[in-house]
């Protein structure tokens, strides 16, 4: 049943806190896409070795923070708050829950991709590029669906109750180890790529 629509919540400050987490901490993820792009496929395709020290530090950001933080915090806390007041984002949730539930599987191949890479042959290499454009593109498009459906729909009907709950569990997730939260790890990427060699 359609839960009614929200009242007030456009003055909420637990929804524009959490919306501003949640979009901070995409813009952190597509950050480190985009080193991933830029410094590494580039110059597996002039058939160098990969810079295993940054790409060593992507992976374990996206995996130590995306995959252990951020995706249990939407499946616990926002998708089931938006699942509880509405079906309207249903097929967008089961394809973006699904994306959650095999990400480390993905990881896992790109690392193994990737020690092959940096051993072995211009067939290796070029596997381990296409298996990373295939990775990022699928990501680009995992957040566009959530700015694009989840995040409008939530806005119109979580409750500002809901948003207190979202808001709670994201703020956790500025964990200073990691470097996490917008600012931390967006800065520590953008250092790590501005050391890096051109490709």
């Amino acid at each position: 049943m359609e839960a009614p629509t929200r009242r007030d919540t456009d003055d909420c400050p637990a929804m524009r806190s959490a919306v501003s987490i949640i979009r901070g901490e995409h813009l952190a993820f597509a950050t480190a896409l985009h080193a991933l792009e830029r410094y590494l496929a580039p110059a597996i395709e002039q058939g160098l070795k990969p810079n295993h020290d940054l790409f060593g530090t992507i992976l374990a950001y996206i995996e130590r923070f995306t995959d252990r933080f951020h995706h249990p915090k939407e499946d616990e806390h926002l998708f089931r708050s938006v699942r509880a007041r509405t079906d309207r984002a249903d097929a967008a949730l089961l394809d973006l829950q699904h994306d959650h539930a095999t990400g480390a599987a993905r990881l896992q191949t790109l690392h193994e991709s990737l020690r092959r890479a940096q051993s072995g042959s211009g067939a290796d290499l070029a596997d381990f590029a296409g298996r990373l454009r295939r990775y990022i593109a699928g990501q680009e498009a995992h957040m566009r669906k959530e700015h694009e459906i989840v995040i409008p729909i939530a806005r119109e009907t979580l409750t500002p109750g809901d948003w207190e709950m979202v808001d709670l569990a994201f703020r956790d997730n500025r964990d200073p180890l990691f470097g996490t939260g917008p600012d931390g790890s967006v800065g520590y990427l953008f250092r790590r790529a501005r050391e890096a060699p051109d490709p």
